[in-house]
């Protein structure tokens, strides 16, 4: 239980850290609303594998969780689908991506 608390917290980090400061490089401001999305796209990332990566993998797949989240929101804004909590970008491309990582990183 307790590498699964870590791993789950960890990833949620790294996708906060991550979404906000690319956020901050792309909009030229920090925005709360990518930030928390980006909580949510790295527990969404590490749900599937939680249990069965270690501490450092959490931190890459929190991370790319993050950067797929950021891909998928302007993805969607170009192609003018209205998503404006980003609930498929989140539970969707990111939980597909959690699908993928417990495939590539799984010990």
């Amino acid at each position: 239980a307790g590498k699964v608390a870590m791993t789950t917290t960890i990833s949620a980090a790294s996708g906060c850290v991550t979404a906000s400061a690319l956020g901050k490089v792309i909009e030229g401001n920090f925005d709360v609303s990518i930030g928390l999305n980006g909580i949510l796209a790295g527990l969404v990332s590490i749900t599937a594998n939680c249990s069965v990566v270690d501490p450092w993998m959490a931190l890459i797949i929190g991370f790319v969780g993050a950067c797929i989240l950021l891909m998928g929101h302007y993805v969607l804004l170009i192609v003018k689908v209205d998503d404006p909590c980003d609930a498929c970008v989140v539970h969707g491309f990111c939980g597909v991506w959690g699908l993928w990582a417990t495939g590539i990183f799984c010990t």
